[in-house]
């Protein structure tokens, strides 16, 4: 039996730009995490690492933490590393790993994927490695990999997206879903895609450790990998591993707006670590209070709280419906047509209007429930206000 760490897409040195006031913060959590995978290696007594890719964000990182990798790596031991180059940190010319701490300061346990000749780890467990040497390619890097040696758990590492329709692209380092059993190997850990994902019963990418992302989903995670002997199928346990936690809400303001701070300020409080979070928090609806004194208020509560905020209210409604557009409404058959559009465009946003199809009636008028429910389906009340205005005036000259 052997049991292993599968990790993969450390970026470490990324920019984190989208998240500039705190992207200090957001690599040296990167550090952290990493730091924690060896723990995680040498406390439950691992046979081995695989690191499938993309150690690096990419080639030009600075040397000083080039060095703070490999004593990062070097904690592990005795536990050995593999590391393979991906498409972030390739294998080309100026490579991070052409650099002399990788050529001339590694410690024993640390040991890089640099061929794809096959690498025996313990006896009765080959690696077969497939780096990659190029940003980009349309080729599939288990095509690269040794043959299959026999009666020896094989174990390939490779570093692409499956070839799955919508999620890949075509020089993306494109893997057949099934090169698993096509190669027959026991388990094949992969790396590029940032959420855990598995394929069938042997195909694994373990996702990021460290979130990068506000769109990340199922990542800050490591695959720690139970193998009982050639052939058998892999046990794989999902562990969460991230430092930093990224957040995406969406939170409803409907009349009073001091109930949705109440709700919003309950949430976080409820957060494991607030301070460790980053939130990209989006408002919509309709406030009716007339004073967004309120909204100064939360921006500034949630500020002092957590790590980032991102608040977006450009779906948040605070005019009130003129009378006079109103009126229109009521009067102009074109642009009850127009608000039956925006109705239908709800609808088919995942909000239906129970009303929609008497929308166009003239009896109908343009209240501020119809109004709320179409912004509810995530039209910004900004494109709504414009369009019915430039569509009244078109009525009036018509």
């Amino acid at each position: 039996m052997i049991r292993f760490l599968h990790t993969a897409d450390w970026q470490v040195g990324m920019k984190a730009r989208h998240v500039a006031p705190v992207a200090a913060r957001v690599r040296e959590a990167r550090l952290e995490t990493a730091r924690r995978l060896m723990e995680i290696a040498r406390e439950r007594r691992l046979d081995f690492i695989i690191i499938a890719g993309d150690v690096f964000e990419d080639t030009q990182v600075d040397n000083k933490l080039a060095h703070q990798v490999v004593q990062i790596l070097s904690l592990a031991a005795p536990v050995p590393v593999y590391i393979l180059p991906g498409n972030h940190d390739p294998l080309t010319p100026d490579a991070v790993y052409e650099r002399r701490v990788f050529r001339e300061g590694l410690a024993p346990n640390i040991h890089l994927l640099r061929t794809n000749q096959p690498v025996t780890v313990l006896p009765g467990v080959v690696l077969l490695p497939a780096p990659n040497r190029a940003k980009n390619s349309p080729e599939d890097p288990t095509e690269k990999m040794a043959p299959v040696p026999g009666g020896v758990i094989n174990i390939g590492v490779a570093h692409g997206s499956l070839r799955i329709e919508g999620r890949y692209q075509s020089d993306d380092f494109p893997i057949p879903p099934e090169a698993a059993e096509r190669r027959g190997l026991d388990y094949l850990a992969l790396g590029h895609w940032h959420s855990f994902f598995q394929y069938g019963d042997r195909t694994f990418y373990p996702g990021t450790p460290e979130p990068t992302g506000f769109e990340e989903r199922d990542s800050g995670t490591a695959a720690l990998v139970t193998i009982e002997g050639y052939g058998a199928p892999p046990r794989v346990e999902k562990i969460k591993t991230g430092t930093l936690g990224w957040e995406t809400w969406r939170q409803e303001v409907h009349g009073d707006p001091r109930e949705t701070v109440r709700a919003l300020k309950l949430r976080v409080e409820g957060l494991a670590s607030p301070g460790q979070t980053l939130l990209r928090l989006a408002l919509y609806g309709r406030d009716t209070s007339g004073d967004q004194s309120w909204l100064k208020e939360l921006r500034d509560w949630l500020e002092a709280r957590l790590l980032y905020l991102d608040l977006d209210t450009t779906r948040l409604a605070t005019q009130p419906l003129t009378p006079k557009l109103q009126n229109r409404a009521r009067s102009q058959p074109f642009l009850r047509a127009a608000i039956a559009d925006l109705a239908a465009l709800a609808r088919s946003l995942g909000q239906p209007l129970e009303d929609v199809e008497n929308v166009a009636d003239p009896g109908t008028s343009l209240d501020a429930d119809l109004i709320d429910r179409i912004l509810r389906a995530g039209i910004k009340p900004g494109d709504v206000r414009e369009a019915l205005g430039v569509l009244a005036e078109v009525v009036e000259e018509v």
